[in-house]
């Protein structure tokens, strides 16, 4: 059989055994980009044709269909100028109904293995990832008349770039965080060329160039940003990176800093040489690449799009007051994913000033929770409650019933967060009566999950099962995965309370393989940690090694940094216990790169009182049990979830 292959990050080609493919037209092509991208879904022709041939009558598209199907097959089917004979592929299956694209399992087709690459867990993959990404899908390759499937072809090209920046960002992260300079440098640079304005790619090589004491560098790095900024959107680079640079280069950054994050505009001389006139930017183009981040967990990406869009509508005279608000407060719950606790109070605070001089009720309701949020990881859990009966006494004063049921939750969240569980039991009680009158199954599951939090909070955790297999059951009949998984996880945590620790290990389990059959990578991480101190506590010391490298390599692959410098710490325990005292050292050693870079002090203190412990000869000073838990909360769709999870590094 000839050897298919399928280039589609780029302009596009087919080629079997090597040798080029002319298909019968570009909608050939375009057709089968589809389709191999989309697999193994089935399509219907009728959808098919309208995607491709809308300008077309419905018999004549059908037909145009017909004929495409027919150039793919005749082209896949063709015999190989290598060998004698046919070489029938079968790539695309299609019945009188259904269209189907199925791969030969000795294709090569790029885009399917960039995406198995990115989603894998470990370096290699993520390296061969960024070799395979070239440029965007179909590249050039646009199609006049056929708006739904240009659409299709925007946001998969859309997914595709944040998917190739976040796995750059991982690899530059996971380099830096070895000590490993100059892979980091490499990626860093790859990022940056990847997209010119990325602040964080710029970031990180400002870091790069500082610790190896590349001044010279660092500042034509800085200026390259400014330029290119200002040369794309008319904008300095945002606070944050002044900040950087400033904190970086010392006293000799102020002059060239001073107005940075003002939005003043450069003059011209500024502008990057052999620069034209800047380009008009859509704001809207800027919020879909950030979703599109957000999508993939590309969330430092993601804050700095919107933050391109927010500078961008302070340019715009008419840009609505109202936008303002909702695109900061997408901003702020990107900034909430990175822990960045400063830049999200101060978004935070910024949103609200626009939403009260708006007098929008709704929105600043809306921002209120956020505020109530944030106070409480902050520990500020008076100022919590505040801002979120402020919330509920505005949806009350609305109307707005889910709102209302949205902020109870928050004021029981931040009663709960603050140990005040008689408070926190009512509230969790009255949004499950709100959920129940309005008829949310879904709310109701995740208000009987809070309910049974609440309880194990309280010592009883016989009472908090009840209310978990309650909440199980509603998730399931309404197929709300995320919702199941977190209340499996609360289930075990009761369990281990109630000395049920095989119970409790089914829980786990059971968390564990419906996070990986859906691919719910976070809940993955904290189940996989979860048995990891389970075999721990067993002495069980090889298992917990190998569940915790398997959380940490989940960590890596979805950026999920917080966790990762604690299960790193928890890893240092694991060798020490073990006599593998090397280990433990470099455990910590990257511990403290990650709590560095998420700007987590507490956590960093704490790790360096470890490390101090462990050269010093203290062997009992890491062991990773017993300790206690942080309260959390998972974001769903129905308002906030609660949730603890364990870390050794908990005051």
């Amino acid at each position: 059989m000839a050897r298919l292959i399928l280039r589609l990050l780029g302009p596009g080609e087919l080629l079997l055994d090597g040798v080029p493919v002319r298909l019968h037209s570009a909608k050939t092509l375009a057709l089968l980009a589809y389709l191999a991208l989309e697999h193994p879904r089935a399509h219907g022709r009728e959808r098919l044709a309208a995607l491709l041939w809308a300008e077309q009558s419905d018999a004549a598209a059908r037909q145009s269909l017909r004929q495409a199907l027919y150039s793919l097959n005749h082209a896949l089917n063709a015999p190989s100028t290598a060998s004698s004979g046919t070489t029938p592929h079968g790539c695309v299956d299609a019945s009188p109904e259904l269209v189907r694209f199925v791969p030969p399992a000795s294709a090569e087709i790029d885009v399917l293995r960039f995406l198995e690459c990115v989603h894998a867990t470990g370096d290699a993959p993520w390296r061969e990832a960024a070799a395979l990404y070239r440029a965007p899908l179909l590249d050039g390759k646009e199609l006049d008349g056929c708006p739904t499937y240009q659409s299709w072809l925007d946001a998969a090209r859309e997914r595709l770039h944040a998917l190739a920046m976040q796995n750059l960002d991982r690899l530059v992260l996971d380099a830096y965080a070895r000590a490993d300079r100059s892979t980091a440098l490499q990626h860093a640079r790859a990022l940056r060329d990847l997209d010119p304005a990325s602040e964080p790619a710029a970031r990180h090589l400002l870091r790069i160039h500082s610790e190896a004491q590349d001044w010279r560098a660092l500042d034509a790095e800085w200026q390259r940003l400014q330029a290119r900024l200002h040369q794309d959107l008319g904008v300095q680079p945002s606070r944050e990176s002044s900040e950087l640079y400033r904190r970086l280069r010392g006293e000799q950054a102020v002059a060239s800093t001073a107005d940075a994050g003002s939005g003043a505009v450069p003059s011209a001389g500024n502008a990057a040489p052999g620069q034209g006139a800047r380009r008009a930017i859509d704001p809207d183009a800027l919020l879909r690449a950030a979703r599109a981040a957000e999508g993939v967990h590309a969330f430092s990406q993601a804050v700095d799009l919107y933050g391109r869009a927010l500078r961008v509508l302070a340019q715009t005279p008419a840009a609505s007051a109202a936008r303002r608000v909702d695109l900061l407060l997408l901003q702020e719950a990107a900034l909430e994913r990175l822990g960045r606790r400063a830049e999200q109070v101060s978004t935070i605070a910024e949103a609200l000033s626009a939403a009260e001089a708006l007098a929008d009720d709704a929105r600043t309701a809306a921002v209120l929770l956020r505020q109530a949020g944030a106070s409480s990881y902050l520990d500020d859990d008076a100022q919590a409650c505040r801002c979120a009966e402020r919330a509920l006494l505005l949806y009350r004063r609305l109307g707005d019933q889910p709102g209302e049921a949205e902020a109870l939750r928050e004021l029981g969240f931040a009663h709960w967060h603050a140990e005040q569980h008689a408070a926190a039991l009512q509230c969790a009680r009255d949004a499950l009566a709100l959920h129940r009158q309005l008829g949310d199954a879904v709310g109701e599951a995740s208000a009987l999950h809070n309910l049974a939090e609440i309880h194990r909070g309280l010592g009883s955790p016989r009472q908090a099962l009840h209310w978990y297999e309650q909440a199980i059951g509603l998730h399931w009949a309404a197929r709300n995965h995320r919702g199941e998984i977190l209340s499996r996880f609360g289930m075990a945590n009761a369990l281990q309370q109630a000395g049920d620790a095989l119970g409790a290990m089914r829980q786990y389990k059971a968390a564990l393989r419906s996070s990986e059959e859906h691919g719910e990578h976070t809940m993955r991480s904290r189940a996989l940690h979860a048995l990891a101190m389970h075999s721990a506590a067993q002495s069980e010391l090889g298992d917990a090694l190998t569940l915790l490298r398997r959380a940490i390599q989940t960590d890596r692959s979805i950026g999920y940094a917080h966790a990762l410098g604690h299960d790193l710490v928890d890893l240092a325990a694991l060798h020490q216990r073990r006599g593998e005292c090397v280990e433990a050292r470099t455990a910590l050693h990257e511990a403290l790169v990650w709590f560095d870079l998420t700007e987590d002090h507490a956590a960093l203190e704490g790790a360096r009182e470890r490390l101090a412990d462990l050269d010093a000869g203290r062997e009992t000073a890491l062991t990773p049990m017993p300790r206690r838990g942080v309260k959390s909360h998972l974001a769903l769709g129905e308002g906030k979830v609660y949730c603890e999870f364990e870390s050794p590094l908990a005051r």
